[in-house]
């Protein structure tokens, strides 16, 4: 049976052959190409024809010759091509007889079967056929191309597309199924949004579901659409479709005319430098190469504004486009506006298609997907920081899933999350052809030198194209062409300077004043004394000059009473809002709330923000709005909108308000309502690797723990706050963080009065790992005992990874032959569910830490090919189980056993990759580790002065996190790279400092490296060579007692070099002979190889 070509042109190009999807075929020109064979399929095409169609600017020879190249490059990248085309001198042809499918035939077909049940009025069938006709239809022919030929035919099959809604429309709206009739009336004016009658039909139908508020919002976005895009108000048949709509008398009625008038924004002005830097970024971004334009100024002064009219220019240029803002308001979740970009309608639509290995991170901030997609495996839980580097990726597939052009806003980035921005560094690196622009506005005032978006444009410089754009105020000119276009009038020179002079050219502030007098310019401002009884100012309108604070102030007064409670309601919400969240939070009937915002809207203090909710028209008069409320009203208002968030949404939807509703909570009052919700605003965030906003809300919620009574319920909350704390200190900050230290010992004493034994296993486990990395080898016994009692008490036995620890402790104690027994007990006793267990709580796996440690071990045994078969081993598993972070840990076990057994260059090698895998990953401890053993390579290489003293600042860095364990090893290695470049004295003093250091923290399983590295160095100096010789000597003995063979032979070689030199090799020959022979692997490693040549000089 042949395999089949299924071709999908309706919406974004897809390509399946044989059951799997074709992404090579990814160029425009190819993908228009092979569209117009299959569509022309009937007849041969001239090969004329074509070149002339493609390239009709080109001469007829360069056309022949684009042609021909473009069907070698579409074999090229399609080789199964050849099936299904034909071509010869003179002409090309698709292959009918071969097995396709396309959807542009499928839709077709299905309206030939609507014309043909048509005319036996079969409605069962006609809809049956419509509705496949419609779910076809997945957008326009080709999107992103732009060639001639497909301009009618994209034309008529949206033509198409538009009757067949139609006909669906009318169908359901027939038999009185107004909600499905909805979708298809909303289908419609998705596919003309400047259609007034379209507008009309989805207003009716929303009425006659009841629904008065959808019917208003569609009448607010038609008033709008028409504005922004022909500068034109409703048509007569709309106004009077509004008016039934709102048939019940109102006092905002008697204005309304006036206020539609008002709902317009006004044109750019004097921006024209800036639109036009504008347009040269995109034409750089129309090539190929992504761009990052930030738009920066004080608030007021147009930013948004500017941004918003590129957006709008962007989309009218067929441009996918997607906005959002970040709010000063607490509580939003983390890569929230990544989420808001991701479901608009122009992305949603393209990154359906990728594997569900994407889909299945994606739907880490779209949980909807899930639903959509039962068939998506479902994301694990976090455990470890590495994984979002893949959530990364997929979160900019998904992006970049399109093939047309794109454009992203976010604005008020003074406010963006840290992993947002995060993400904008890994999304502007990704794909240096993206065609891309991500657009953004900042308040200058708001972004210090060590603003997190500062850093983010410091670090894609070097690496992507930055623009930034700062907006300077009107002049006086410019400002009397604005006060003109609000006014529709012009304003006296003395009105005009008087008002440059109180705006100072802030366009936002000459709006707003011109609105509240109408072209009279006020000379005097409202004083604090008129403010309403019991309402008080609030720090965060404080920054407005006065005079504008009295005029938004005063505009707000001008409210009717019952818009003015309602705009503090949505004040106090703090972020766009739904009509059905105003409802729920004020307990006012529906039409209450919908004559209000209605008044709000025309006014022009609010205005539609995304599909269904509504926002400020400027943070300023949110702020203002929010700072009128008193005290007590405040509290109740908070109170209201978190009681409101939770009934809204069910529980498994709560995830993505449960920040707000615990900053609405807070600011209530209501302390004990907060803290579970903050608690599972972290975990939310730790879910998409936000691991500082979680511990940011953790902290929080112990803070606001503190206000509440003490007593066992308090210290049992603060314990499960202070657990969850653990993995994110150690994953943030390093396994000896002094923050970590502190968590870990609050929950102990927890523990001790209200702790369960699951809460004081992971919290002893915790300790554990903090120790051994502290090098406090005796607290690691310690805690281990108390771990077996615990196992004992509450299991009868002690699982074996619970042992990891306390095994690596005794090998740095020097006990190796016990430690490696033991480590190879541990992992032939395998245990999934424990280990599962302690990644999930610890984020490691001990099986392949317990791997990578013994690595170490049988090195130190004298089994150096043993060792690297364990090292890769544990890389394997890491790498199987898909565990970024414990790829760190592994590949960084690995550097410094190649470091051990290996040649220079294969030292360094691994080094650099640990460090790159470390740092990518953000590991703090793995990186600074592989660090040093980095700038040891290269200093090695390289001993100068400035390779010292990068390889000592490493060790510094290292000693500066209070991490102890194998510094002795470190500082051996700076002794080591003093030696090769002569500084004798300084080598001795890093050797008497590792010494020093063993002896205080017990760890004395390098010990026998040190002495023998003592000997060299004294033997270097010049002194008694006796004391050389007896530091050599303590060497061997330290290593023999160890059984340390690899150790052993290192100080064996050292004192047969100085029998050599003393002419008394006889002696020594056998010791090295037998030391030697007794090896059986490893004869590759250079200390091996380095014992044959020197057994073959004595």
């Amino acid at each position: 049976m042949k395999p089949t070509l299924h071709l999908r042109l309706l919406g974004d190009f897809n390509l399946i052959y044989d059951g799997q999807q074709v992404t090579s075929l990814n160029a425009v020109r190819l993908q228009s190409l092979l569209a117009y064979l299959v569509l022309h399929r009937d007849v041969p095409q001239q090969r004329q024809h074509l070149a002339f169609l493609f390239w009709p600017d080109a001469t007829e020879a360069q056309a022949r010759n684009n042609l021909r190249q473009l069907l070698h490059q579409l074999r090229q990248v399609f080789p199964p091509v050849e099936q299904f085309l034909s071509a010869d001198m003179h002409t090309v042809r698709w292959h009918t007889e071969t097995p396709f499918s396309i959807d542009v035939a499928e839709f077709e077909q299905a309206l030939t079967e609507a014309a043909a049940v048509r005319q036996h009025d079969d409605r069962h069938a006609l809809q049956s056929a419509l509705e496949r006709a419609s779910a076809l239809y997945q957008g326009e022919l080709l999107p992103g191309s732009y060639d001639e030929w497909l301009l009618p035919e994209r034309s008529r099959l949206r033509q198409l597309h538009q009757q067949s809604l139609e006909e669906l429309y009318r169908l359901f709206e027939g038999r009185g199924d107004t909600v499905t009739a909805i979708g298809y009336a909303q289908r419609l004016l998705a596919l003309d949004p400047l259609s007034e009658d379209f507008s009309r039909r989805l207003m009716r139908l929303f009425m006659l579901n009841n629904d008065r508020a959808s019917a208003l919002r569609v009448y607010h976005t038609c008033v709008t659409t028409l504005q922004r895009e022909l500068g034109v108000a409703p048509d007569p048949a709309t106004q009077e479709a509004y008016k039934q709509l709102m048939q019940y008398e109102t006092p905002i009625n008697a204005t309304r005319s006036q206020q539609t008038l008002l709902a317009a924004p006004p044109s750019l002005i004097g921006r024209e430098r800036e639109w036009k830097a504008l347009q040269e970024v995109w034409h750089a971004v129309s090539a190929g190469k992504p761009h990052f334009v930030l738009i920066t100024g004080e608030a007021g002064i147009g930013k948004s504004r500017l941004a918003e009219e590129f957006l709008l220019w962007a989309s009218q240029q067929g441009v996918i486009t997607a906005k959002t803002r970040s709010y000063a308001a607490e509580g939003q979740l983390s890569l929230a506006p990544v989420t808001e970009w991701l479901r608009s309608d122009g992305l949603r639509s393209s990154f359906r298609q990728l594997d569900a290995i994407w889909l299945t991170e994606i739907a880490r901030v779209l949980p909807e997907l899930l639903a959509e997609r039962p068939d998506l495996p479902r994301y694990e839980a976090v455990t470890e920081y590495g994984q979002r580097q893949r959530f990364f990726e997929a979160l900019t597939r998904a992006v970049l899933a399109t093939s047309q052009p794109i454009l992203l806003l976010i604005d008020d980035m003074q406010w963006c999350d840290q992993e947002t921005l995060a993400w904008l560094h890994f999304l502007l690196r990704f794909d240096p052809t993206a065609r891309l622009l991500v657009l953004g506005g900042a308040r200058a005032e708001e972004l210090s030198p060590h603003h997190p978006l500062r850093t983010l444009l410091l670090h894609l410089r070097p690496s992507a194209s930055v623009t930034e754009i700062a907006l300077q105020p009107l002049d006086a000119a410019e400002t009397a062409k604005l006060a003109t276009q609000v006014t529709k009038h012009e304003l006296d020179m003395r009105s005009v300077m008087r008002l440059f002079q109180e705006t100072e050219g802030y366009p936002l502030f000459v709006v707003e004043m011109v609105l509240a007098g109408q072209g009279r310019v006020s000379t005097t401002s409202r004083p604090e004394t008129d403010r309403p009884p019991g309402l008080s100012s609030r720090d965060e309108s404080q920054a407005l000059p006065p005079r504008v604070h009295a005029v938004l102030a005063g505009r707000l007064l001008q409210l009717s009473p019952s818009a003015g409670e309602f705009v503090k309601l949505a004040a106090t919400i703090g972020r766009e809002f739904t009509l059905d969240l105003l409802i729920a939070a004020s307990n006012a009937e529906a039409d209450t709330v919908v004559q209000a915002l209605d008044e709000l809207w025309h006014k022009r203090i609010v205005r539609e923000h995304g599909a269904n909710s509504y926002d400020f028209t400027h943070d300023k008069l949110r702020e203002v709005a929010y700072g009128e409320i008193g005290a007590p009203q405040c509290r109740m208002l908070h109170r209201r909108v978190a009681q409101a968030l939770e009934a809204m949404y069910g529980e498994e939807e709560l995830d993505s308000v449960c920040g707000q509703i615990a900053s609405h909570y807070e600011h209530a009052g209501m302390i004990e309502q907060a803290l579970p919700f903050y608690q599972r605003a972290a975990a939310v965030a730790q879910r998409v690797y936000a691991n500082e906003d979680a511990i940011s809300l953790l902290s929080r919620a112990l803070e606001l723990l503190e206000l509440l009574p003490s007593g066992s319920k308090r210290d049992k909350q603060e314990l499960s706050l202070q657990l969850a704390l653990t993995p994110l200190y150690r994953v943030t900050k390093g396994w000896t963080a002094p923050e970590l230290e502190r968590v870990l010992n609050r929950a102990l004493a927890l523990c001790d009065t209200v702790g369960d034994d699951a809460q004081r296993a992971e919290t002893l486990y915790g300790l554990q790992s903090m120790y051994i990395v502290q090098a406090r080898l005796d607290g690691v016994h310690i805690v281990s005992d108390e771990l077996q009692t615990l196992y004992h008490r509450s299991h009868g036995t002690v699982p074996p990874f619970a042992r990891v620890m306390l095994v690596g402790a005794r090998l740095h104690l020097g006990k190796m032959t016990e430690a490696n027994a033991q480590f190879a007990e541990i992992i032939a006793a395998h245990d999934p569910d424990q280990l599962q267990h302690l990644q999930g709580s610890q984020g490691v796996n001990y099986a392949a830490l317990a791997l990578a440690w013994q690595a170490h071990d049988l090195w130190c045994l004298g089994y150096p090919q043993q060792a690297l078969g364990r090292g890769l081993e544990a890389v394997k598993l890491a790498q199987d189980l898909d565990q970024p972070f414990n790829q760190a840990l592994v590949s960084t076990y690995l550097a410094m056993l190649q470091q051990l057994r290996s040649g220079e260059e294969v030292a360094r090698k691994s080094a650099e990759e640990a460090l790159a895998l470390s740092s990518m990953l953000q590991a703090p401890y793995y990186h600074a580790w592989a660090a040093i053993l980095v700038n040891y390579a290269l200093a090695l290489q390289q001993p100068d002065e400035e390779c010292i003293r990068r390889l000592r600042d490493s060790i510094d860095q290292f000693k500066a996190s209070s991490a102890r364990v194998r510094l002795p090893y470190y500082l051996s290695l700076l002794a080591h790279v003093y030696e090769k470049a002569g500084r004798v004295e300084e080598g001795l003093a890093s050797i008497y400092e590792a010494l020093s250091e063993a002896d205080t923290h017990n760890e004395h399983w390098w010990d026998a490296e040190l002495h023998r590295l003592r000997g060299e160095l004294l033997l270097m100096r010049g002194a008694d060579a006796s004391d050389g010789e007896a530091a050599i000597l303590r060497a061997i003995e330290i290593a023999r007692s160890q059984q340390a063979r690899s150790l052993e032979l290192r100080a064996t070689m050292s004192l047969a070099r100085l029998s050599i030199a003393q002419e008394r090799s006889t002696c020594i020959r056998q010791q090295l002979d037998d030391l030697y022979c007794w090896f059986t692997e490893g004869f590759d490693t250079p200390d091996l190889q380095a014992a044959r040549l020197l057994l073959a000089r004595l």
